[in-house]
């Protein structure tokens, strides 16, 4: 058996947060379930019908209350436990210990879902009671709970990655203040989600045939999320003499690619016609950040990589994206931002022409002043990808003897971020054509497209020496 789960399991049980929340889980659920028993059988005298969406009512609450639970203290527990291990004083299994990789976080994964299975059990009385009362099925609390686990189990793998990652520990600080505040909407969001899915009924969502294949495919597309989540947790785990990044590169890859499939085959229905521009829109969010995060990779192949190269010249050329390092992870995103940019401009929509006169600026033109939602995202993500280009030329160039590596990719969000707010407070302060600048991510000027597409070309222009450079070795 896996040794690092028997450990967790040994540790989680004498853990005194973990016996806290659980004292603390059950008295709630005793408290609330009192009460709601005693307001049920008062409005029952006066409404004798209100007892027919009382066991609704007292699943809801039970469901809110384990799922509140599970939500938070699961991954928060999980990630405190890396963090105290991986960034401690003390040593610990993932630093010196002759199994697999794989076996580490497999191992504080399968312990995160033994403790909401443990929450679980506690709720379990309490969900019976809800069905035996009636006015809700079976059906609605086993998809409701499994829901739950599954939601549960993408914020652990979550929580894995975001607690393995090197960066310092001010940044990590604020990434957790953001992560908590997410996360508190995110338990708001599905507890109300939760409720319209039960409202609407599971029976009726599975029995339509178009409403079922949007449910499968959230499903699917979560766990799509979880396994893009596990193997970058898997690359933290590994040490940085291997190639690390491959498992994850390729299963993204592969992942845009059978969803894309699956977009264009759907897209062929009326139904699911808008299907591709969520595609094409998650595509571009998606590598634009993984553009930002590939800065923080190893600038230089290690000799023990060099060795594992193959011998055949169109095998590395066509391997070279996938593998670990700084260059490799911009050529993997370019190469991926070019489709998706193309791509968006054959699925998007034009933009509508004006026939007489532009509401806005009251003059004639042919396209009107506002942009439309697709030249929106590409100048967001052309933005950032400009941004993340330009900085790796300057590292690579100037600072790459001052600055480590990886502290790269935080220094781009850190810029990103203080341009964008500079920006955009003087937009918000009524600036004129601030909103028009290049480099602002929210502008609403289709004339910076052009800018912005040679931007990037510029950056990439600069950046084929230092590939040539790479290639030579």
């Amino acid at each position: 058996m896996n040794a690092v789960l028997l450990k967790e399991l040994r540790q989680s049980v004498r853990n005194r947060y973990v016996l806290a929340a659980y004292v603390i889980f059950i008295v709630a659920l005793l408290i609330v379930s009192g009460i709601q028993i005693a307001l049920f059988v008062r409005d029952s005298w006066d409404n004798p019908q209100s007892v027919f969406g009382a066991g609704r009512s007292l699943f809801l609450v039970i469901h809110g209350i384990f799922a509140g639970l599970a939500m938070v203290f699961i991954p928060c527990y999980v990630a405190n436990r890396i963090l105290r291990e991986r960034w401690g004083a003390n040593l610990d299994l993932m630093y010196i210990t002759p199994m697999p990789p794989s076996n580490l976080p497999v191992g504080k994964f399968g312990s995160a879902m033994a403790l909401a299975g443990l929450f679980l059990g506690g709720a379990l009385p309490f969900l019976a009671l809800s069905s035996f009362i009636g006015g809700i099925d079976v059906l609605s609390i086993v998809v409701s709970v499994l829901l739950t686990l599954l939601v549960v189990a993408a914020l652990t793998l979550y929580a894995i990655v975001l607690s393995i990652a090197p960066m310092p520990k001010i940044v990590r600080g604020l990434i957790i203040l953001g992560t908590v505040f997410a996360l508190f909407w995110t338990v708001v969001g599905w507890i109300a989600s939760t409720s319209e899915l039960c409202s609407e009924g599971y029976m009726s969502i599975l029995g339509n045939t178009n409403s079922c294949i949007v449910f499968i495919q959230a499903v699917v597309f979560a766990l799509s999320a979880m396994g893009l989540f596990y193997t970058a947790a898997l690359a933290g785990f590994q040490s940085i003499n291997v190639d690390r990044m491959r498992p994850f590169r390729i299963l993204a890859t592969a992942l845009i690619a059978v969803w894309g499939i699956v977009a264009a085959i759907q897209s062929r229905f009326e139904y699911f016609k808008d299907v591709p521009e969520i595609w094409v829109t998650i595509l571009m969010i998606f590598v634009a950040a993984m553009m930002v995060l590939g800065l923080g990779e190893r600038a230089e192949m290690g000799a023990y990589q060099r060795k594992l190269l193959p011998t055949s010249f169109v095998n590395r050329v066509l391997g070279y994206p996938f593998r670990t390092g700084q260059l490799n992870a911009v050529c993997w995103a370019v190469i991926l931002l070019a489709v998706g940019i193309a791509l968006s401009h054959v699925i998007f929509p034009a933009a509508s022409t004006v026939e007489d006169y532009c509401r806005k600026c009251s003059e004639t033109h042919l396209l009107p002043c506002t942009t439309t939602f697709a030249e929106g995202l590409r100048i967001a993500v052309l933005n950032v990808s400009g941004y993340a280009l330009t900085l790796l030329v300057f590292w690579r160039t100037v600072l790459w003897r001052k600055m480590p590596g990886a502290a790269l990719w935080w220094v781009t969000v850190l810029v990103i971020g203080l341009v964008t707010v500079v920006i955009g407070s003087l937009d918000a302060g009524g600036v004129d054509g601030i909103d028009n600048v290049v480099g602002y991510l929210f502008a609403r000027n289709r004339d910076v497209l052009p800018w912005l597409y040679g931007w990037n070309a510029a950056a990439i222009l600069c950046l084929v020496p230092m590939y040539a450079g790479v290639g030579r070795k």
